[in-house]
């Protein structure tokens, strides 16, 4: 009885292992489309686009920045 547990104690084991290694290699690969400018992102069921931000490279997305206008006069 006792080598039956270890045997589920293993298996449970094996399957949490398992999950983690496939989520750690999906984001993995999702930083790597995104890196690349994939634009099938937009369309894959897996992956939830929040915020598309267009800007230089190295810019940052910060909350609660009042814009405002400059006048070129």
């Amino acid at each position: 009885m006792v080598g039956l547990v270890d045997v589920f104690a293993v298996g449970i084991l094996i399957l949490i292992l398992a999950l983690v290694v496939r989520e750690v290699i999906f984001r993995w690969r999702v930083k790597l489309r995104v890196l690349s400018g994939d634009g099938t992102l937009l369309e894959d069921s897996r992956v939830k686009v929040i915020n598309i931000t267009q800007g230089p490279e190295g810019s940052h997305d910060v909350d609660a920045v009042r814009m405002v206008p400059v006048d070129e006069s």
